[in-house]
């Protein structure tokens, strides 16, 4: 059950309704495409450390050519030759080139990844803080958005209001020019009545400046061309029981499967996992090595066993080989560097876990201050009316008394100073119980 105060129809722009801001503003949010960024890194990392725990596989080939000459009869530790004995006479000499070519597959596999693990859990949990963490920026967002269109409503709807005053404060000066040229009051209430219009119209200007201002932080939120100004087409709306939750419901609500609380809980957890692969430093590791090939070589000699005598030929073949090595690796001192990794950690941790006893008492009070506020909302709404319609009637009643002589322009001021507040203390009312219900919608995450 509620009310409307219907505001003037003048169209400032483009006009918006709230769900047309909420709808477009969320696929055009800057904050919600950080956020999705976020949660891509994270899932990128959470991948990569996936990957750590696999075997790898590795392709290897070998190729090489080597040419010996020498005068002596032994030749050792070549690479593809090996050991060759030749007999050689005196002034004897050879000439020998290899040609040698291999291929095959090496296999490394981490046996005990303890460390790998950890880390693939502390991303895990990364990931669905960051899941939380978008949930969380879309809460935000919307009520960055609802907040906007509810200022902009208001400084659509302060127009009218000075703009009224403007009018009334320029009549009021002709009443006084017109007094004033008949010798029937004095100069200074022309000089005041003058003095009222022009601050009516800084007012108006303003107001329109600050409408503008609006305009363009709500068009930055939809990412729309600045020469096409928003404008709220949604009438400004009062509630009698614009929130019928108690403040204990309210406040386990906005506590329970709270987003925020969610991405920091998830967060701790992560820090302790990160210092359980900073402890794993120190674990044994054992590693798998295994690998097999084929290879395939080329001999060719030229010998010269004395002086006039020479003789050549060559040899080829082929072989295979495989193998496997188990290595296993115990680091017995760091320098304290896995120690000091950990205690970063859970370091962070325990800043997560204050952090989040922080959020939970900021929630708490956020949501009793708006809870507080939007209860007394329909009680200063009331008010708000009832004082625009005295205003109302007593400017009238101030005016009439003013042309007929009865009553000092003074009067007229105040009464005319005192509707168009009235005007404003009850748009901004208004606009303040739907800013608080917004509030509350963001905190418990559902209308009530």
């Amino acid at each position: 059950m509620g009310f409307w105060l219907l505001q003037s129809a003048k169209v400032y722009g483009a006009p918006y309704s709230l769900n047309q801001v909420l709808e477009q503003g969320l696929t055009q949010s800057a904050s919600l495409e950080v956020a999705r960024k976020q949660l891509e890194r994270n899932e990128a990392i959470l991948g990569f450390n996936k990957s750590l725990r696999l075997p790898q596989v590795s392709l290897i080939g070998l190729t090489s050519f080597t040419q010996v000459g020498t005068s002596i009869g032994v030749i050792s530790n070549l690479s593809t030759m090996g050991d060759l004995s030749i007999a050689l006479g005196q002034n004897g000499y050879a000439l020998l080139q290899s040609s040698f070519a291999g291929g095959g597959l090496a296999l490394e596999a981490n046996l005990l990844p303890i460390k790998e693990t950890a880390l693939v859990a502390a991303a895990k949990q990364n990931t669905k803080a960051s899941q939380a963490s978008l949930l969380e920026s879309e809460r935000q967002v919307r009520f960055n958005l609802e907040s906007a269109y509810r200022d902009l409503q208001l400084r659509q709807a302060l127009i009218p209001v000075w703009e009224a005053a403007l009018n009334a404060s320029t009549a009021l000066e002709r009443d006084a020019a017109q007094f004033n040229r008949r010798g029937l009051s004095a100069r200074i209430d022309l000089l005041r009545a003058k003095a009222l219009r022009a601050a009516d119209q800084q007012g108006l200007a303003q107001a329109k400046a600050q409408l503008a201002s609006a305009q363009f932080k709500l068009a930055e939120l939809l990412a729309i061309p600045l020469n096409q100004p928003p404008s709220a087409s949604d009438p400004i709306q009062s509630l009698l029981d614009p929130w019928p939750l108690d403040l204990e419901t309210t406040i386990d609500r906005a506590l329970a499967q709270r987003p925020l609380l969610d991405a920091l809980a998830l967060r701790q957890r992560a820090s302790q996992a990160q210092a359980q692969a900073a402890r794993a430093g120190l674990l044994p590791s054992l590693n798998l090595i295994a690998g097999a090939g084929f290879n395939g070589n080329r001999i060719n000699g030229v010998i010269n066993s004395q002086a006039g005598f020479a003789s050549n030929g060559n040899l080829q073949g082929s072989f295979y080989d495989w193998g496997a090595a188990l290595l296993l690796r115990q680091p017995l001192f760091d320098g304290g560097r896995a120690q000091g990794a950990a205690m970063v950690a859970e370091k962070e941790g325990a800043v997560l876990q204050a952090d989040a006893e922080l959020t939970k008492q900021q929630i708490r009070e956020t949501v009793a201050s708006s809870w507080q506020n939007i209860k007394a909302s329909a009680s200063v709404i009331k008010a708000g009316l009832e004082a625009v319609n005295a205003a109302t009637k007593a400017l009238n009643d101030a005016q009439l008394r003013y042309r007929a002589q009865v009553e000092s322009l003074t009067e007229v001021l105040l009464v005319q100073r005192d509707l168009q507040a009235a005007r404003a203390a009850l748009l901004s009312g208004q606009i303040q119980q739907a800013l608080n219900r917004a509030l509350l919608v963001r905190e418990t995450g559902s209308e009530p």
